[in-house]
């Protein structure tokens, strides 16, 4: 599964968190039939192919922000559907516990994505500010 990212920095940790979901859906579901966990790969691989895709789109616009939080947020909401489809009172516990600990890493997750779109954001910044002062240099040069 090709995943778009920022960068490597991103790309590792949307990575782990992708992991993380897999790992929450193969607990979850370990008492239910076997494709259980299959159908929720299907989905994660349809929210990847729609960010890609989305990614693609926006990659020149002021978008970038939106679309990095696109994929934590879409994960999020389609995993917490997923659990609670095959929520049952013998593994209420179980969901509940899965479900709150998927929040905490998806906070944790959506705060490093805003660490790098900080210093993605800065570092542009000082790259334009050099080429002006580089641009204004060669004017009074010439």
């Amino acid at each position: 599964m090709d995943i778009g990212s920022l960068n490597q920095e991103h790309e590792e940790i949307l990575t782990k968190y992708i992991k993380f979901i897999q790992r929450t859906i193969y607990n979850a579901t370990e008492d239910c039939d076997g494709t259980k966990f299959l159908d929720f790969n299907d989905i994660l691989e349809n929210i990847i192919t729609y960010t890609n895709t989305f990614n693609k789109i926006v990659k020149t616009s002021n978008r970038r922000a939106e679309w990095a939080y696109m994929t934590p947020n879409l994960i999020l909401y389609a995993t917490m559907g997923f659990l609670s489809g095959i929520k049952k009172n013998e593994n209420c516990q179980l969901i509940d516990g899965l479900s709150e600990e998927m929040f905490e890493r998806t906070v944790d997750f959506i705060g490093e994505t805003t660490d790098i779109l900080e210093d993605i954001r800065t570092k542009e910044r000082i790259q334009k500010e050099i080429l002006q002062l580089t641009k204004q240099e060669d004017e009074h040069n010439n």
